[in-house]
Formats: structure tokens, sequence, C-alpha cells
């Protein structure tokens, strides 16, 4: 090998150049967004059922359609809300589902069986696949109170956008549809003596599409257009409606008719106060660069905004400018990292060798953006941090040869002479050690589900950059060394040297000593870790505050729209509050990935705050719980900031089953109470149905069979009262118009005029409702919640700066122990603590893989399971430092300091391995035991402190960051390496020494 490498020393840097080159061109032109795409998993199923009750919809339609989901296998659990009219079910597919449009065609099948077993009144049924996409720039067209004519504005922008490269789909929100009202008249039709069915059927044979063929003049074809369908409004109005004398009068006699928006109320946006309808932009992830992204769509605003005037067209959300701050700052944290790592290495190393040493960073660092480009790539902050992390750990490989050869060349070794026996010692150590790492990483990468695809990159890129670093170590890094390197003069006394010595000879003689302190210290250690908080993703970095705002069920979109606008004034008079985005009806766009998207619902509304920083955000959570508990006590809000990994309802989610309501209810009661009284808890709140009054309209058969009427025509005719039924289309509009006929009150018809209502029978004939039906006042279901079919109540609760989830479910299980819940309920953790436990989970499951790989290259290297057995004990030295770090740094024990971990874990077997190989060679020439563990440690500790150093210095800029992401990843790595190093250093070699008398003993030719 050694041989071929130095014949073929211009291939290798022509070879490694343009690797480096390919590597800044990918830089260049590789795809950018702030975090990973996720696979499609999660849907919503709607199932509209008009006129229908919370709980006929519940079992007319949500049972079946929850029978046939479960029978699909890659669905893993389907939520369930029924509401009045509507069913709303959240389909979520198994974590190791990667290929969803399949799934989802299986989703597709089991809902067409399901449709089936519905009432054949079920309205339509859609499935919204794309659940977690997110708008990459929400824009606001306003500049007009006409709802209707910013619709139109909105429309005609969406148009001028959609050919904008990159660009997937384009959606609005807040637009208001049209409909074309005809308010009958009651009393009118009943003293013209016509029905709304004659109305409905007059309007549908004016009201045609008919083509009247064509005509040939003069060799020329000319369309003939017949007059069949409505004109404008006036035709409407003129439609001539028959009477029973044969008489016509004009539909204006009968009915008033206007055009105006889609009643009921559509969802509603504002932006900091003014009524606004958004353009969602959404953008095509994963082939995109969102940073270019965002400036095509200002240079194609910048061009068409005078086209547009007086209508203003402003940015609400823009995604570009996030992606370019993070990634800027993950930039010169590398930068800063690098420069720092550059300064340690010179200073342990000395100029000519720190050189040396410092000119794999770039090359590994640009070699392995093009190969992770050409792979498919995307730069996130996740991929960043990969490299980040990595850097510290890529000059290890590059420190052992150095200093190797280094010491070669002052021993009197001819310089190739000098690389030959560098590679041909540390090839294998140097390889068994980086494939430890990769095998420690292995369960990240094989991993799945939500957190495992969020932070995938980060061993992708570990694993990229030190299996580059490995290859430029064992073949670049000699040849500059041999080239450049030459023996050092020996001026004065080497520091590093002389604390190499000392530890070696402190080995030699008290060995069992260093074992019984390094143990104690593992003790003290674990007994801290009741005070290391316990946190499964931290809260974002933005300076926004989300306040979800909930009405009672049944509450109309009206009123919820003026409690909105009182809490949004509110909000106004405080100094913090910049912006005020308000969204009423629905949860408004999901501008961050973290944000979870809600169904529509009359009774939610939505409230994004934006603030001068975040440390703003606490004080104005505060002051908007205080005013609300003080001023709207009727409203219930969930008052947070943005969070980080995959979405959740809450931080703390408590689920209860039980087949009896009223159970379930005393035991939903009893976690609300009991999580109100837990310290660190806020926005406590659960979704028990407390009921909705209703009218129940008592069909008296008889008397209706006496009239020639049934159930359904009652029923039908107060519907058409209310809602309206749709009579016939206008098609002079790019989108036909409905036609809707009903009351003049519509919804807002006075209870004390709905018995004076008229019902028609097939003959026209008007019969008074109070003929043939009573009327009673009940209270019914308003909404229900169910999950795989078993209905089942939530408890919710937001937490308080500085707590973490894990002391909320302390304090409740502390109650739970004094006043258990009731015989037979059944309670589940959602939230962060099943987030955790799922990643969690999914980690374990991918961990043997990990762990065989970890026993396979350390087998192979030393052949000796005492010295395997040795190197994985520096795994639970790594804790001595990692809790006490964690606990006075002030940062929870999370997934990224699970990542910390895992990190951890592949540098301290690094620096057992290069120690061990010592110790092995010095016991095959013949040394003792004693003598072999104080080389190893004389000729190691540099190394393994240089390269501590180093992956603490690179860190450094990561701990101190803004970032609420990644500083307990970083502080975990600092303090447990820091720890570990020392103890690495010691402890190991002194177990060594009592462990291990000789080298690994060659098998033994026995006589048969």
């Amino acid at each position: 090998m050694v041989r071929y490498l130095l014949r073929c020393q211009r291939l290798l840097g022509m070879v490694v150049t343009m690797l480096c080159l390919l590597g800044i061109a990918a830089y260049v032109t590789m795809p950018r967004q702030e975090d990973p795409s996720f696979p499609y998993r999660a849907g919503m199923v709607t199932v509209s059922y008009p006129g229908a009750s919370a709980d006929a919809v519940e079992r007319l339609v949500m049972r079946p359609l929850a029978d046939e989901l479960r029978q699909v296998e890659e669905v893993d659990f389907a939520q369930g809300t029924a509401r009045t009219g509507v069913a709303l079910v959240r389909v979520r597919l198994h974590d190791d589902i990667y290929e969803t449009d399949a799934a989802w065609d299986r989703v597709r099948l089991a809902m067409d069986r399901a449709r089936q077993d519905f009432p054949d009144d079920v309205g339509q049924m859609s499935l919204d696949d794309r659940l977690i996409d997110i708008p990459a720039i929400v824009l606001a067209v306003g500049g007009s109170p006409s709802v209707t004519e910013l619709s139109s504005v909105a429309e005609r922008l969406k148009q001028e956008l959609l050919d904008i490269q990159g660009v997937s789909r384009i959606e609005l929100d807040g637009d208001a549809d049209e409909q074309i009202t005809l308010a009958l008249d009651d009393a009118a039709l009943y003293r013209l003596g016509i029905s709304p069915t004659r109305v409905m059927d007059t309007l549908a044979r004016r009201n045609q599409t008919i083509p009247g063929g064509f005509v040939v003049v003069d060799g020329r074809r000319l369309s003939v257009l017949p007059n069949s369908e409505f004109a404008d409004i006036e035709a409407i109005r003129a439609t001539p409606i028959e009477l029973p004398d044969g008489s016509q009068v004009p539909l204006a006699a009968a009915a008033e008719v206007w055009r105006g928006p889609v009643e009921p109320r559509q969802p509603e946006t504002w932006f900091d106060g003014e009524r606004v309808v958004l353009v969602n932009l959404i953008m095509e992830e994963g082939s995109t660069d969102a940073i270019r992204f965002g400036e095509r769509v200002r240079e194609r605003l910048d061009l068409i905004r005078s086209e547009f005037e007086p209508y203003d067209i402003r940015e609400m959300f823009f995604q570009p400018d996030k992606v370019e701050d993070r990634l800027d700052n993950l930039a010169w944290s590398l930068l800063f990292s690098v420069m720092i790592i550059v300064t340690v290495v010179f200073l342990g190393m000395g100029i000519r060798m720190g050189l040396l040493v410092a000119s794999i960073l770039p090359m590994v660092a640009m070699i392995s953006v093009g190969l992770y480009d050409l792979g498919g790539g995307v730069l996130h902050q996740i991929a960043v941090i990969g490299m980040v992390i990595s850097l510290g750990i890529l000059i290890d490989n590059a420190i052992v040869i150095v200093e190797n050869i280094q010491g070669h060349l002052e021993a009197g070794m001819a310089r190739l002479d000098a690389l030959k026996t560098a590679i041909a010692e540390l090839a294998g150590p140097l390889g068994a050690s980086t494939a430890t790492t990769l095998a420690a990483f292995a369960p990240l990468l094989l991993a799945t589900g939500g957190t495992a695809d969020f932070t995938r990159g980060i061993p992708v890129m570990i694993m990229l950059t030190l299996s580059v670093s490995y290859l430029l170590a064992i073949s670049a890094v000699p040849l500059l060394a041999v080239r450049f390197l030459k023996p050092r003069a020996q001026t004065g006394k080497d520091r590093l040297a002389g604390l190499a010595v000392f530890l070696g000879q402190l080995v030699a003689r008290y060995p069992g000593r260093l074992i019984a302190v390094g143990g104690l210290l593992v003790v003290v250690s674990m007994a801290m870790a009741p005070f290391m908080a316990k946190q499964f993703f931290p809260n974002a970095d933005r300076p926004r505050v989300i306040v979800e705002m909930y009405m009672p069920e049944g509450t109309d979109q009206e009123r919820t729209a003026e409690a909105a606008a009182k809490l949004e004034r509110a909000i106004r008079t405080q100094p913090d509050a910049l912006e005020v985005h308000r969204f009423v009806g629905f949860s408004g766009p999901a501008f961050y990935y973290n944000l979870q998207r809600a169904p529509q619902a009359p009774n939610r509304a939505r409230l994004v705050v934006r603030t001068p920083a975040l440390e703003d955000t606490a004080e104005m959570m505060e002051w908007v719980r205080a005013f609300v508990k003080e001023d709207m006590p009727e409203l219930d809000v969930s008052v947070s900031i943005l969070g980080q990994g995959p979405p959740r309802a809450a931080p703390v989610e408590i689920r209860l089953y039980h087949p009896d309501d009223a159970v379930r209810t005393r035991a939903v009661e009893q976690v609300f109470s009991i999580l109100r009284n837990v310290e660190g808890t806020a926005d406590v709140r659960n979704d028990i149905d407390l009921g909705v009054p209703s009218i129940a309209i008592n069909v008296d058969d008889a008397s209706a069979a006496r009239y020639g009427l049934t159930r359904a025509d009652v029923a039908q005719s107060l519907y058409g009262q209310s809602f309206g039924v749709v009579a016939e289309r206008y098609r002079q509009e790019d989108d036909p118009i409905p036609l809707v006929l009903r009351s003049r009150e519509g919804t807002a018809l006075p209870l004390s005029r709905l018995l004076s209502v008229n019902i028609y029978n097939d003959r026209g004939d008007a019969v008074p409702l109070s003929a043939i039906a009573s009327v009673d006042t009940t209270w019914e279901p308003a909404v229900s919640y169910l999950r795989d079919g078993v209905r089942t109540n939530t408890v919710t609760a937001n937490l308080l700066t500085g707590y973490s989830f894990s002391q909320a479910l302390d304090g409740l299980n502390q109650g739970l122990e004094s006043n258990p819940l009731p015989g037979g309920t059944r309670m589940e953790l959602g939230g962060d603590a099943e987030g955790s436990g799922d990643a969690n989970t999914a980690l374990l499951t991918a961990a043997p893989i990990g762990v065989l790989l970890l026993l396979f290259f350390l087998l192979l290297q030393f052949n000796s399971f005492r010295r395997v057995g040795i190197i994985l004990l520096t795994v639970p030295l790594a804790a001595v430092g990692i809790i006490p770090g964690l606990v006075l740094s002030g940062s929870p024990f999370g997934f990224q300091s699970m990542l910390g971990v895992i990190a951890l874990v592949g540098i301290v077997v690094n620096n057992a391995i290069v120690l061990l190989d010592v110790m092995d060679r010095k016991l095959t020439e013949g040394k003792g035991i004693r003598d072999a563990v104080r080389i190893a440690v004389e000729q190691r500790t540099r190394p393994i402190l240089l390269t501590t150093a180093t992956t603490v210095a690179g860190l450094l800029p990561l701990a101190f960051s803004s970032s609420t992401l990644w500083p307990p990843m970083a502080w975990a790595i600092i303090s447990g390496l820091l720890a570990s190093t020392m103890l690495t250093l010691l402890m190991i070699p002194a177990l060594c020494s009592k462990v291990i008398s000789t080298r690994v003993p060659e098998p033994v030719n026995a006589p048969a």
C-alpha cells in the first residue's frame, strides 16, 4: 500500500484538489433550508354531514371510518373529532413508513370502503395528506374594506407568482367565497301560492348551458349562442315564476336577491389590525434553495407591485430570511470553531506540525460537502451542526499520524521509513477508532421516526467527515508530513511532555488508588442525576408568542372574532408588542415547521405576537395570562412560544380512556385539578364537552301524514330556512357562484318565528310547522373525541420557563398516589413524554446494530475480550462529567444531550484504543505491563489532550450561542470529555495493569 501511495502522489494530489473544488461548487449551488424535511406521515380526513348532531356524526361516520382505518397496516393511530355537521380525523402513519404515497393510497381505499356504510345524505369526504407542508412565504393582501375585493386581488397575485421557479403550490387563507342569496319571503310565497320547490325548478330550467350549434355563412362557421344562462343579477331577479292561476311574477316579488360572502362566515385573517387575505407560497423542499427562492419572490413582487395599486402587498412571514440568518450564524460558529481549533493545535504542536494538522480541516470540510451534495443532501442547520461536532474529532487521526512521524524523525529514522512505519503502526488502530465512532452513530442513522428524521443530518455528516478524514490521514497527511516536517531542536522543557511523564509514573505506581477514585467519582456523578431536568426539545429562539384561543364548543365565529379582537387590542397596549397577527375560525398558516395545524372551527382563534427579543416573550406570556384571567374569564387560552422537534399539542399531554363518559369526566377533572396545582405548569386545560343547548323538533307523524308530509320534508325545509340550499350556479365568473335559497334571516332566524315556518308538501301547499310538530329545548353533546375508535379526553398543560415535562409528570404522579384515578381508567402520556419515549425506543431498536459493529471492530483490532471490556468501561466514565456539567450549566437532559453522549462515546473509545495499541506494542517488545502502560500514557497524552482541547474548543461557539437548540448538546460533550479524558489517561491504564499481564497469545498448535 505504501509503495503504491508513493508512486501515485501526483494522482492523489489531483484527486484531492478536484474533490475540494467539487465541494466549493456544491456549497455555492446546493439547496438550503433552515430545518430538514419530514416524510408525509400526517394527514387529515374531513367528512361533511350537514345538519347532523355530534352524536350522529360519531355513530354514523367516525366509527365506520375508524374501523376501516384500523385495518390499514401503515396507520399508527387515527384521532377523530366529531362536531355538528362535520367529522375530522387526524391520521398518523407509523414512523418507519417512508414510501408514504402508497400508504395514503391504501388510506383512500379504506375511506371508500367506509363510505359504503355512511348514510346517503353524508356529504363530501376528503383527505389532506400534505398536512405538514409549511409555507415558505406568507404574503398579506390589504388596502380595501371589502374581503371579496381582496380575495379577487389575492387570486390575481397568485396567478402572477405561480411560475416562479421552486413554487410547489400557492394557497389562499382568509379569502371569502361568494354566493348569490335568494332570501325568500315566507309571507309572499304563501300569498302568491308558490313553494320553494317551484322556485328551484324554475331557476334550473332558466339557467341551462345548451349549445345552439352553428350556421355556415360564406364558408365560415358562425356559432349560435342561445341566451340560456343568467347574464347578471338583474336577470335572476327578473326570472318569471308561474303562479297557480297561470300568471307570472318576477322572482323579486317573492325573494330579495343579493351577492355577498358565503355564509356561515369563513376563516378570517388580520395583519396588524387590518383585514387581509393571505397568499401562502409553498416551496419545493429538498430541491430548492430557500434563500434564492425568497430573492426571486421579492424580485417578482417589486416588478408587479405597481400593477396592484392601491392595494398593499406585505410580508407576514418570510422564512428565507430566517434560513439565511440561521445558516449565516452557524457558518460564523463554524469559522470561529476552526480558528479556535487551529490556535489550540498551534499552541500544542508548534507552527510546522500545527499547520499540517490544520490543513486537513478545509480539505475534509470541502470534500464532505461535495459528497453530501452528490448524495442529494440539503444544507440546513442540522447538517452544519454535524460538521461543527466533527471538527475536533476529525483532526484526531491527523494529530496521531503527524506526532508519530515527528517522533520517528527525531529518533533518526529516514523520511520514507518514518512514513512507512507510521502508516504500518497506525492504519489499523486509527481505522478501528474511526470505525468505532461510526458504529456509535449507527443507531442515530438507522433510527426511524420524526425525531430521527429531524436529526439524521448529524450522523450523516459526522460519519462522512470522519471517513474522509481517516482516508486523508493515512494518505495525504503522511505525504505532506514527510515532505515538510523536520526534527525539532530541543529548546527548553516541554510542559506537555512533563505532564505525560508525571501521569505515566502515577499510573505505574498507584493503579489501585486510581481505580478506587475513578469508581467513587462515577458513583458521585450518578447521585446527581435526580437534580438533572429532563426536556425533549427546547423552545425555538424566535421572539414570537403564540396565543391559542378556545371559546366554548358551539360558539359562533362572530362571537369568537369579537373576543379575539378585544384581546388583540389589549395586547397592542403593551410596548413589547411589535406586531400582532390575528386568525379567527382556524389556526392560521403554519409558518413554522413545529407549529401544529388545527382544522377549521368557529370557536378557535390564534394570535401571533412579535416581541423585540426572545427574552421579552416570558413577560408577554405572563401578561396575557393575567389579563385573560382578570378581564376575559370565559376565554380559554394556551400561551407559548415556538418549539423545536416534532410537533405536539403541548409539552404535557395526558390522554384518559374509560367506556363510561361520567367516569372518564371525573378522571379528567381529577388530573386537571392536580396539574393546575403542580409547580411550573401553566394554561392547564381539558377538552371535556359541556354540551350545547339545542332545539328538538318533535314531528307528529300522524298529523304530518294528513298534510302529505314526512319527517324528511320537515328536516329539509328547516335546513333550507337556516343554511339554505343551492338551487343553481351563476356561471359568468371565473368560478361558478352558488345561488342559495334560504329565509331572509338565515341562521339568525328568531326562535319566536321558528314554529311559524311553512313546510311545503308535494302539491305546493304551505303547512305551518306548528300544525305538525312541537318544539322542546334539549342539551346535547357539542363534540366527541375518539382515538382509534375509542372515546377519549385529554388534559394539556404548558410549562413556565425553567421547568421540564418530567417535573410536571412527577407532580402528577405524586398527586395520583394519594388520590388514584377511578377504577378501569386508562391513562396515556402524550406531548414531550411520548415524543421522548418514541425517540428513545427508536434509538434502542437500532442500538444492537451499533453495539455489534462496535464489538466487531474492537475485536478485529485487539482480538481480546479483556481489552474490549476495558475499552467499553470508558463509556460510564463519560457520565462523570456529563451529569454535573448539565446540572451546573442549567442545561436539561434531552435529545440534544443524547446526541452529545453518543458523540462522546465515540471520542472516549477512540482515546482508549490508541492508548491500548501502544501498550500492546510494548508488551510485544517484551516490556512488563507496568512499563507498557507507563510508556503508553507518556506517548499518547499529547494527542489525547490535543484531541480533547480541539473538540472542546470547537464546541465553545455552540455552547455560548444564542440558539436554544444546541447548547445542551455542546455542554454534554464538553463536560463529559473534560472529565473522561483524565479518567481515560489514568483509570484505563490502571485497570490494564491489574487485569492484563501479557500480550494477546498466538493460537497454540497442539497435537490432536
